[in-house]
């Protein structure tokens, strides 16, 4: 009996799949390849206690660890921030009011008289000036000084100084132009009234004086793009201090820094030269970050030995998102580090 040959279609199927089959099998090697070469570059702290997301995420018993009060661009007051967490379930919360330490001794009192633990923080804006991207770094552990010349102060009063006088010359611009909404035009009496306790002028304050709308209303969200972005002559910004300067004062001041939201700024390539002049922890959790932004958070935590935490940069109603706890973390995945920066709330004032 003759024996059968394989046609030639045959043929090139049974190559085709040799050279997958092949390929596949380098691909495979060169992954392992990369892993070991990886884990062999983490730093040592980052084996063994790596962060790790928590198998089950819940908001009753989580921590927020960034918001914003009456103190900068937040609509409710810390006594309304803390009725609010313990009305979510929340175990702890953090208010983190922008480029100032001058609140965080009122924060401390209030913390302490609601009996909630409170993370009292600021939100440090700063810039990589090498990538051109904004960076915003959450700053804790900290105490403001008598005479406000700390490190850290010295950036901040700067940056504070800079958005208020930026932020009425808006106004006043907006007004000689004579912008209107549903008939109204803008007091520049009644953005400083609206701006209350508030130890800045912000272009929420602007908005809420003019419109007394939320944040998400679209008339609201339209004329803010028409006034404040593009081509408006009040689309105009301030000088932010350099990203890895503001870590390292930070770090003089003896404070805690942390990566703010970087899936929402893009600010991942700034995170070596942040961890080389201090970085200590990374946002992993944010509403505007995805899962994907997740995962390269508590990647970006094992590579370089950080924490993570989480938190939903709640500001009332003049921003998004609609409520404390649309983001936290657990306190697993926090880990000691944050436990301790608790800890360390009671020593300070």
């Amino acid at each position: 009996m003759s024996k059968r040959h394989p046609s030639g279609d045959a043929l090139d199927k049974k190559n085709k799949k040799s050279k997958k089959d092949k390929k596949e099998k380098k691909r495979m090697k060169e992954q392992k390849r990369a892993a070991r070469h990886r884990d062999a570059a983490l730093p040592v702290a980052a084996h063994g206690g790596a962060p790790q997301p928590a198998r089950a995420r819940t908001v009753v018993g989580a921590w927020d660890l960034h918001s914003h009060s009456t103190f900068s661009d937040g609509s409710a007051s810390v006594d309304e921030l803390i009725a609010e967490a313990r009305a979510a379930g929340l175990a702890a919360l953090a208010v983190t009011d922008h480029d100032s330490l001058r609140q965080l001794s009122p924060v401390r009192a209030l913390a302490r008289r609601e009996g909630f633990p409170v993370l009292a923080g600021t939100e440090v804006s700063a810039r990589d000036y090498a990538t051109g991207r904004n960076v915003h770094i959450l700053a804790f552990g900290l105490e403001a000084t008598p005479d406000g010349s700390g490190p850290l102060e010295r950036i901040v009063d700067d940056t504070l100084r800079q958005r208020t006088a930026n932020t009425l010359w808006q106004a006043w611009l907006l007004r000689r132009r004579g912008a209107e909404f549903s008939g109204r035009h803008i007091s520049l009496d009644e953005v400083v009234a609206t701006a209350g306790a508030s130890l800045g002028v912000y272009k929420q304050h602007v908005m809420e004086a003019l419109t007394h709308r939320h944040h998400e209303d679209p008339d609201y969200r339209f004329f803010y793009q028409c006034q404040f972005k593009g081509e408006s002559p009040a689309n105009h910004d301030i000088v932010y201090p350099a990203a890895a300067d503001a870590v390292r004062a930070i770090c003089e001041q003896g404070g805690v820094a942390v990566l703010a939201h970087p899936g929402q700024m893009n600010s991942w390539a700034s995170l070596p030269e942040l961890v080389d002049a201090g970085l200590s922890g990374i946002e992993a959790y944010h509403p505007d970050h995805g899962p994907a932004d997740t995962t390269l958070a508590f990647e970006a935590a094992c590579r370089y030995g950080l924490f993570v935490t989480g938190g939903s940069d709640y500001h009332g109603k003049y921003g998004a998102p609609a409520s404390l706890g649309e983001a936290f973390v657990m306190p697993e995945e926090a880990g000691s580090r944050v436990q301790e920066l608790f800890a360390r709330e009671a020593r300070l004032s």
